[in-house]
């Protein structure tokens, strides 16, 4: 994979890195969404309820929806 390299004061690079870690993301995936705003993944929200039968956290933030069809093609290959 090609490397990058570009200068800047040592103020700005404390500066950079403290928005990647703002964002709590690697410093090489920061800079990308900022060079290339179009291709960086969209943000989904976490919206995070209890089951209420077992009790345990989950990510109830509204995603793609799955098939019956697509979990039997996905358990297939299990014995």
């Amino acid at each position: 994979m090609p490397t990058l390299t570009f200068k800047v004061t040592p103020s700005e690079a404390r500066d950079i890195r403290a928005r990647a870690r703002a964002e709590r993301t690697t410093l090489s995936a920061y800079l990308r969404t900022k060079a290339l705003p179009e291709t960086a993944p969209e943000k989904r929200k976490l919206v995070i309820k209890r089951h209420p039968v077992s009790g345990l956290p989950y990510n109830a933030a509204p995603g793609p929806m799955v098939t019956q069809a697509e979990i039997d093609a996905a358990l297939a290959d299990f014995p």
